[in-house]
């Protein structure tokens, strides 16, 4: 009999000044009213996903990184996964080449401790097994920004945000309607052309982008062990994002979004390697969508938001073997989030949700299960130097019972150090999923999963605050995690685990033409049931990020990916480093060139035992905008 798997085993920085400043005490802000996106466009230095509400970057104690639309543009990745793998405190992997199913881990949890939304839509899938979420089919086509944040977030965000949340931010539009237009190809007959319109002012703004992605990829199954056939991947998606202000104190807000996925895939039998399967594919339809209203009382100082939440997705195996070939799930949800300026430097939040989700596959009827939460936080400042958050929340699962889960931040501004020393503490569940308690072979009596994490961290600015340098240690131990008991023969809340490590982040602003961005992240893991690392995370991984701007109308950018030995249930996995490189040139107003070259040194490595991974690939192309 093998051995069984883990339960977890699954397959601020404040933005730089580069002016020379003197050492002075900050002045307090004054709000005066609540400032919330997407009424209002959020600034650079923003975030709205570690409260709910727009807050500074640097005022916040959450472990939370922002990546904009300029620094996805500069990487010119085509999917969300590949930015995401310059995230500190996160580790991608992926089965075989594109379209092969990604998977996140958040400082050392499972990848279905990851909350994903889209625009406060949750959109982990619940037809799959553990509700995680495949990245494989999301494109950075339309995306304004991502928001990391790190650390249990169940306060805000309810089940499966046990190692964090990642927030996709569609693009809002504002000014006067422009059209850019991308056409580019190059190795393993690949393509990627999209047409985005958008613009907006004080009464409309829009944004609407369709494109298509395709190539023949590597294959899924391992070259090395046999397998030539490659495997090739197609995405078409269409988003969008419309909103009306008749007036100051009135919003009205619509997203969507929808992905045509086919993605081809080998067979992977028992206890086996992988091996080529030339008629196999993964077909996916994916759709979200989302209306929001809201509005203002008391000239800004009272803030309602209400939402409606949709998603559905299909998915058929065109060679499933014994398995079913067809899964559907569907969410839908409602949101009502009430927010008081209290005071100058204190917000009150009150929030509500209700999510109800079904799934169904070839062989089961649709089953169904809900989850309503309530809670309360405050957000604070005391004089000019704390900024602090308290909430706690209280979830009633349909089938697995009730949760109660807490979060505190806090962050103190030593302004005479140039320093801030920042934290949180907090707590997480993920309720079971249907295919975990309600379909076949799963438990109904199955408790929510648990956790408790927290941080602790340092910032410092340099070099005349042109640079910084953060430091973060954190701790995550789970409980009750589902795993598969052998003694009933059966999935039981049995699992315990902890991770536990390190996170360096620093960035410097060497010129005026040259910034650099470098991190490490130590992720020590511990399986207690099984006496081991947990799967798949790396001890050590560090990234470097180098922007160039070699003349006034080129640039270029380096980005480096060094990631260590992993433990695998096969044996371990060799670390490996890749680095890719991307530029753009101004051939006209309006008209660039792009290229970008993946896997310079065409490194050889693996992600996932017996599966292929892309070798050196060369693209370019034109950017136009009218």
């Amino acid at each position: 009999m093998p051995e069984p798997e883990s339960p977890l085993a699954e397959t601020e920085i404040a933005p730089l000044d580069n002016s020379e400043q003197e050492m002075t005490l900050p002045e307090v802000e004054v709000v005066g009213r609540l400032d919330s996106f997407p009424a209002n466009p959020l600034p650079d230095d923003a975030a709205i996903t570690p409260t709910g509400t727009t807050v500074a970057v640097g005022k916040t104690g959450s472990s939370v990184t922002v990546i904009t639309a300029e620094e996805i543009q500069r990487t010119q990745q085509t999917t969300v996964a590949e930015v995401l793998r310059q995230v500190e405190g996160l580790n991608v992997v992926r089965t075989g080449g594109p379209g092969g199913v990604t998977s996140v881990f958040i400082r050392g949890a499972n990848s279905q401790h990851t909350k994903v939304i889209l625009d406060g839509i949750p959109i982990n899938d619940p037809s799959n097994a553990g509700r995680s979420f495949d990245f494989s089919t999301l494109s950075t086509q339309n995306i304004e920004r991502i928001e990391v944040l790190r650390g249990p977030q169940s306060l805000l965000y309810g089940s499966d945000a046990i190692g964090g949340v990642i927030n996709i931010v569609t693009k809002r539009g504002e000014g006067p309607t422009t059209v850019t237009a991308l056409v580019e190809g190059g190795s393993f007959n690949s393509s990627n052309t999209s047409v985005t319109a958008s613009g907006g002012n004080d009464r409309f703004y829009h944004s609407t982008s369709i494109g298509y992605q395709g190539t023949d990829g590597c294959s899924a199954a391992q070259f090395a062990n046999g397998n030539p056939e490659r495997d090739g991947y197609y995405n078409g998606t269409i988003s969008g994002r419309y909103g009306w202000t008749p007036s100051e104190l009135l919003n009205v807000d619509y997203v969507f979004r929808y992905a045509d996925v086919h993605a081809a895939v080998d067979d992977q039998p028992f206890g086996a390697l992988p091996v080529d399967n030339l008629i196999r594919s993964n077909l996916s339809d994916v759709f979200y969508e989302k209306i929001q209203l809201q509005s203002f009382q008391l000239d800004g100082m009272i803030e309602h938001r209400v939402a409606l939440d949709h998603t559905d997705y299909k998915r058929v195996d065109t060679d499933p073997g014994f398995f079913d070939p067809q899964y559907n799930g569907r969410t839908r949800q409602f949101e009502y989030q009430l927010n008081m300026l209290l005071l100058e430097d204190n917000i009150f939040s009150v929030g509500v949700n209700h999510l109800n989700e079904e799934a169904s596959n070839t062989s089961t009827p649709r089953v169904s299960q809900y989850l309503s939460g309530v809670y309360l936080q405050d957000q604070y400042q005391l004089g000019d130097r704390f900024y602090g958050t308290a909430g706690v929340r209280w979830d009633d699962h349909s089938v697995a019972g009730t949760a109660q889960t807490y979060r505190f931040t806090g962050l103190i501004d030593v302004w005479e150090m140039g320093a801030e020393i920042h934290g949180s503490i907090g707590t997480g569940f993920r309720a079971p999923s249907l295919a975990e308690n309600l379909f076949p072979f799963g438990n109904p009596n199955l408790r929510p999963e648990r956790s408790q994490g927290w941080d602790a961290g340092v910032t410092k600015y340099v070099f005349d605050r042109r640079g910084s340098v953060d430091v973060t240690y954190y701790r995550n131990d789970f409980e009750d995690l589902i795993a598969f008991d052998f003694a009933t023969f059966s999935l039981e809340n049995i699992g315990r685990a902890r991770s536990s490590g390190v996170e360096v982040v620093g960035v410097w602003g060497w010129d005026e033409r040259t910034d650099l961005r470098a991190t490490y992240t130590l992720t020590d893991t511990y399986d207690y049931d099984n006496d081991r690392p947990l799967q798949r995370r790396p001890r050590n991984k560090a990234t470097l990020g180098i922007e160039r701007q070699v003349a006034c109308d080129a640039t270029v950018n380096l980005y480096l990916l060094y990631v260590d030995n992993r433990f695998d249930t096969t044996g371990p996995l060799p670390s490996y480093i890749t680095v890719n490189v991307s530029g753009t040139y101004d051939l006209a107003q309006d008209v660039t060139l792009v290229g970008r070259i993946d896997n310079l040194f065409d490194k050889d490595y693996e992600e996932v035992p017996g599966f292929g991974t892309l070798g050196i690939g060369a693209y370019t192309g034109l950017r136009v905008v009218y």
